[in-house]
């Protein structure tokens, strides 16, 4: 049978209304509502490219969305093993295809494959993290939110398609303000 563990980890805090912003979620998914299936790739299917190794496929797909708000978190689930990478770019407005040639990138997720690493924080052997992309105070050391109001907001997902599989996903979860937190230095 099929062994596998789940590990979470919750941080609380006060609300403290000089601190704390109201922050709304979001959903976008490329290629289904839920799960796709990605091909086997070959020579001549759509999306896909011969992995820069040369020892395997790369299966792409692409989607774009009217960007509202100032993100403060983006979070993409896609499914491991198979999932190498999903990006998102901010884009002006008409444009039709948002990817890397057309926009700035805002934020890539890669998966880290942990190695067991003391000094290195959830580098835990056996899990993978899949780092989210923050934005905040820079007092924080953290990036400005961005701004994506009146953009479109393109996505390139990536996934190892060397031999086919079910199930996979392309799955935006986005954590934005609908207006600025009270530090003026804090949208770019």
């Amino acid at each position: 049978p099929l062994e596998y563990h789940l590990k979470f980890r919750f941080w609380f805090q006060e609300y403290n209304a000089s601190y704390h912003a109201q922050i709304n979620r979001d959903t976008w998914g490329i290629a289904s509502p839920v799960e796709y299936d990605v091909p086997q790739c070959a020579d001549g299917i759509m999306g896909c490219s011969r992995d820069p190794s040369g020892h395997g496929w790369i299966h792409t797909i692409t989607g774009t969305f009217q960007g509202h708000g100032s993100l403060a978190l983006a979070n993409f689930h896609c499914h491991a093993p198979t999932c190498l990478s999903i990006a998102m770019y901010r884009c002006p407005a008409g444009t039709h295809i948002c990817n890397a040639t057309m926009g700035e990138l805002l934020c890539k997720e890669e998966p880290v494959y942990g190695a067991g690493r003391a000094d290195s924080r959830f580098d835990e052997s056996g899990y993978i993290f899949q780092p989210p992309c923050l934005w905040g105070g820079t007092e924080f050391g953290l990036e400005a939110p961005p701004n994506v109001t009146g953009y479109v907001l393109g996505s390139v997902k990536t996934s190892n398609a060397t031999f086919g599989h079910h199930g996979e996903m392309a799955w935006q979860q986005m954590y934005y303000f609908d207006s600025a937190p009270k530090a003026p230095d804090f949208f770019i």
